[in-house]
C-alpha cells in the first residue's frame, strides 16, 4: 500500500510541476513530498526527477515510468469503481458516443427509455462522426457502423445494417456524364465525410468480378454525415452514405442511385451496426444494462431495417435485369436507346 501512494504522490508531482504545487494538493510539507520521492528512486533503483533543470522534468527513466505508473493507478481506480458500483444498483456517469445520425434515426425513443428505466445513471452522450480515439478510456461505449479492429475491445452486433449505396441527384446528372462503371467515379465531384483528418477517400468496390480500389475526389468534405445528405440532395456531387438514412429519398426520387449492382465500401464491406466497449467496462453494471439495452432496441428495430435492406438488394436485381435503361432517364442523351 505504501509503494501505491508513491506512485500516486510521484504522478501528483509531475501532473502539478513541482514538489511544492504536490504538497499543497496532497496536503503535505514539500520537503516530506521530497522525500518520499527520494525513497521512491531508491526502491526502484533509477533516478525518476531531473532537479538540476530550471523546472522539475522526468528522466528517460522516469518517463517510462510515469506512463507505466499512470496506467496501473487508473486501472485499480478502475477497478475499485466497479466493485463498489457492483454492490449496488446500476448508477453513475455514463459516457455513450456515436454519430448524430445513428442517434437521430435510431435512438430517438431509446434513450429517453433507458433514462426512465435507470434513473440514477446519468448518460453523457457525445456525437460525432469521427471515431473515438482509441487511448480515450473515458468512452464506455461506442455504437458505431462497421466491425473495429481491435483486440482489446469487445464488440456486440446489434444490427447486420444496409449497405452503403452510391448516390446522386437528378440535377448533378443533368449536368455531368452517365457513369456505366466504377472508374468513371474518379471523373465525378465526390463528396466525403472526414474521417480523423485523413486525405482523399478511396472507395473499395466489389462484384461478381472482383475487388477493385477506386480514389475519389471532391470539392466538398463534410463533418458530418447529415451534410453529407444534404449536399446530394442539393445537386453538389455523389456520395456513398449508408442506405437507412436515405431510403425515404431514394423511394420518393429525390436522389437516385448509381450502380447499384456494385457494393461500395470506405472501409469494410461488413455495414453491420455494432456496440464497442472495452472489456474492463464490462464489469460495470452501468454498461452492461445500457449494452443489454440496445441489443433489444435494435431487436425491435430489426424488422425495419431488414426491410431497408431488401429493398435496396432489389434495386441490384432489378439493375442487373433492365441495365442500361435503368440508368436512361437520368441523362438521356448520354446513354444508347435500343
Amino acid at each position: 500500500m505504501e509503494s501505491l501512494e508513491a506512485m500516486r504522490l510521484f504522478v501528483s508531482v509531475i501532473e502539478a510541476g513541482s514538489f511544492s504545487a504536490a504538497a499543497r494538493i496532497t496536503g503535505q510539507s514539500p520537503a516530506s513530498v521530497s522525500r518520499k520521492m527520494a525513497r521512491l528512486e531508491d526502491s526502484v533503483g533509477a533516478k525518476l526527477l531531473d532537479r538540476n533543470s530550471r523546472n522539475l522534468g522526468l528522466t528517460t527513466i522516469g518517463e517510462h515510468y510515469f506512463d507505466k505508473v499512470s496506467q496501473i493507478i487508473s486501472q485499480i481506480d478502475h477497478l475499485n469503481t466497479a466493485i463498489s458500483e457492483q454492490q449496488t444498483i446500476p448508477r453513475g456517469t455514463l459516457k455513450f458516443h456515436t454519430s448524430p445520425a445513428i442517434c437521430e434515426r435510431f435512438l430517438g425513443e431509446v434513450i429517453p427509455a433507458f433514462l426512465k428505466q435507470y434513473p440514477e445513471i446519468e448518460l453523457d452522450v457525445e456525437l460525432s462522426d469521427h471515431l473515438p480515439d482509441p487511448g480515450d478510456t473515458t468512452i464506455h461505449v461506442d455504437l458505431r457502423v462497421g466491425m473495429p479492429n481491435d483486440p482489446d475491445l469487445v464488440i456486440r452486433r446489434l444490427s447486420h445494417g444496409v449497405e452503403s449505396v452510391l448516390c446522386g441527384s437528378r440535377s448533378y446528372f443533368a449536368e455531368h456524364s452517365s457513369i456505366s462503371s466504377v472508374e468513371d467515379l474518379a471523373t465525378h465531384n465526390f463528396i466525403s465525410v472526414q474521417q480523423n483528418g485523413y486525405g482523399d477517400p478511396v472507395v473499395f468496390c466489389r462484384t461478381a468480378a472482383g475487388k477493385k480500389e477506386i480514389p475519389v475526389s471532391g470539392n466538398l468534405k463534410v463533418s458530418e454525415i447529415r451534410l453529407l445528405c444534404e449536399a446530394i440532395r442539393s445537386g453538389v456531387g455523389l456520395g456513398l452514405i449508408p442506405a437507412w438514412l436515405v431510403a425515404s429519398d431514394l423511394a420518393e426520387g429525390r436522389i437516385v442511385r448509381v450502380l447499384p449492382d456494385v457494393e461500395m465500401t470506405h472501409s469494410a464491406f461488413d455495414h453491420g451496426i455494432f456496440a464497442v466497449f472495452r472489456r474492463n467496462d464490462l464489469i460495470l453494471p452501468k454498461v452492461r444494462v445500457f449494452v443489454d439495452f440496445l441489443v433489444e432496441a435494435f431487436r425491435r428495430l430489426d424488422a425495419e431495417i431488414s426491410q431497408i435492406a431488401m429493398s435496396i438488394r432489389q434495386q441490384s436485381v432489378e439493375h442487373e435485369v433492365r441495365a442500361p435503361d435503368a440508368m436512361r432517364w437520368i441523362n438521356p442523351g448520354g446513354i444508347n436507346r435500343r
